[in-house]
């Protein structure tokens, strides 16, 4: 009989454990996280690895952060030229008694983020794409003869 009702009880305890196991894991976990932490130097060590991976997640943060402004930066400076360029283009267009569609300006935009960084080459693909003489200063003839533009 001893053994029927132990094998009964295992039976039991099984289908308990089966339909609550996850407190059985949590309990599981507790004792491994509290024989692991027990000593004072792994709790330390421990520590220490979260607070670096938190100073380092504020360092990527913080690098996020800073790339976005200037990307920010960058974007509000290329739609500033693109307005600067395009009432330039209306203003040498309404000298001749045109007017700038919408399709250029879509070339003239096109134009300013290709060369965001070099005004000379963005005067020089707007002289060539619309018509305009390009006027170059004395600076600029000078430079002419040791570059072709």
């Amino acid at each position: 009989m001893t053994w029927l009702a132990i094998k009964v009880f295992l039976k039991k305890a099984w289908a308990t454990i089966c339909k609550y196991w996850q407190y059985f894991a949590l309990a599981a976990y507790t004792v491994a996280m509290f024989l692991i932490l027990r000593k004072g130097n792994n709790a330390e060590s421990v520590k220490q690895a979260f607070k670096m991976s938190k100073e380092s997640h504020k360092e990527e943060l913080n690098a996020i952060n800073l790339a976005h402004k200037e990307e920010i930066t960058k974007r509000d400076k290329i739609v500033v030229d693109y307005a600067n360029t395009v009432m330039k283009l209306d203003d040498e267009y309404k000298k001749q008694n045109l007017k700038l569609h919408e399709w250029e300006k879509k070339k003239v935009k096109k134009i300013v983020k290709e060369t965001h960084n070099d005004p000379k080459g963005r005067a020089k693909k707007i002289a060539e794409e619309f018509g305009f003489e390009l006027v170059l200063t004395d600076d600029e003839k000078d430079l002419r003869d040791v570059v072709d533009f």
